[in-house]
């Protein structure tokens, strides 16, 4: 089902939004704790809610030659031929076919899954992969169409559906495989219709193994995650998802919300792609021991090299509760130093960290020992040193920390090993 969707522009718009950073967002929206009706706004920012995805670590493999995607050791920094923007017909089809290998569109990494296009008529298959531009993918994995005691049971706050209606849950991998990364995941929206013909509601309180609401993703990063619908039983039987990954430019892209027969999940493709904004920083990032300018009047400097520190964690305090499995606890000494005009608060500088999964790791450790004090003002000439943690997971490669703080700029890369 579904048809291929057509050549789009290059990128996936703006890593920030209306000129805010990811971390002020993040203040924003828990401040405000609004439900946003009728569409799942999926947005970037420091706060992923500390939810590990084991899946999205997994290294994906080429299926005509069975050979891993992406490779993370710095001897290899060639990208392949690619067709730059100026010299590619906007009119081409999805993808070029040459031997039977595909090769990219414009504006995204070799590699990435063609998908579909579908309409309201003819939907994109339930399990297939759509693409809804921008460089994004969209996949459904599976649906619960009546998951009300899985919500009411994930949060004690949460209220039931009005009668009549109950929660409904929708599992989908979402991927980015633009050229220009990190990507915030709030540039997509996604939304559902049933047989009204109307946008169902999403006010569903927080739900079990929500999909991420803010987080970035860099070239091939995918994560996997619940949406959580209101609907009617009527509503089960033509169920579909719309979704759009480039607000600015593009249309929407309909999808089959059922559980297929089968479905290969979207995984991870493991480390800095070729093409990608990101990857020659990554390659060569800013050395231990260095310090840079990350706009706004603040440098950053990565002190020592990223250690364990899982057990100081948890003897931090007995309301700490463990990694996830398979997870550590990374710590990361840094130094903030302020030298703009009057004072600032160290929040203005984001800084996160990236694994070979090319996702944005969660910061969620709980309480930790000497931790950087972000809230503090400092002056001209001062500075601030502390600890940063991040939830890796472990066997983890190329781990490096980004900051930054204007609208638009490209985020500085540190080493941490």
């Amino acid at each position: 089902m579904g048809t291929p969707a057509p050549a789009g522009p290059a990128g996936s718009g703006p890593k920030k939004v209306a000129g805010l950073s990811v971390k002020v967002w993040l203040g924003i929206a828990a401040a405000a704790a609004v439900a946003i009706v009728g569409a799942v706004v999926i947005g970037g920012g420091k706060d992923d809610k500390g939810k590990a995805n084991p899946a999205s670590t997994t290294l994906a493999t080429d299926a005509t030659t069975g050979s891993t995607v992406g490779d993370t050791t710095p001897g290899d920094t060639t990208a392949p031929d690619e067709t730059s923007p100026d010299d590619t017909d906007p009119d081409d089809t999805v993808t070029e076919t040459t031997f039977g290998f595909e090769e990219p569109l414009e504006g995204e990494i070799a590699g990435a899954p063609a998908g579909a296009t579908g309409t309201r008529e003819n939907p994109v298959g339930a399990g297939e992969v759509a693409n809804i531009g921008g460089g994004w993918r969209l996949q459904v994995l599976s649906v619960t169409p009546d998951a009300t005691a899985e919500v009411l049971a994930n949060n004690q706050f949460n209220e039931p559906p009005p009668a009549g209606s109950t929660y409904t849950l929708v599992r989908v991998a979402l991927g980015y495989y633009g050229l220009d990364d990190p990507a915030s995941t709030f540039n997509p929206t996604i939304s559902a219709v049933g047989s009204a013909n109307i946008e169902l509601p999403t006010e569903c309180g927080p739900a079990p193994d929500e999909l991420e609401l803010f987080t970035e993703l860099f070239a091939g990063g995918v994560i996997e995650g619940n949406l959580c619908y209101l609907t009617t039983p009527a509503d089960i039987a033509g169920l579909q998802l719309y979704a759009i990954g480039d607000f600015f430019e593009g249309s929407e892209v309909f999808m089959e919300a059922a559980s297929p027969a089968a479905a290969t999940p979207l995984v991870s493709m493991s480390g800095p792609q070729p093409g990608a904004a990101s990857t020659p920083n990554r390659l060569a990032p800013t050395p231990i021991g260095t310090k840079v300018d990350v706009g706004e009047g603040w440098s950053v400097t990565v002190n020592a090299p990223a250690r364990d520190i899982t057990d100081e964690v948890m003897a931090e305090n007995q309301f700490n509760e463990p990694p996830p499995a398979g997870y550590r606890f990374i710590g990361i000494d840094v130094t903030y130093a302020f030298d703009g005009s009057g004072s600032d608060s160290a929040f203005t500088v984001d800084t996160a960290a990236v694994a070979d999964s090319n996702v944005r790791l969660s910061f969620e450790c709980g309480s930790i020992p000497t931790p950087l004090d972000e809230f503090t003002d400092v002056f001209a000439g001062g500075e601030l040193t502390g600890l940063l943690c991040f939830v890796v997971p472990e066997g983890s490669s190329a781990l490096t920390l980004y900051s930054e703080t204007g609208f638009d700029d490209a985020p500085v890369i540190f080493a941490t090993g």
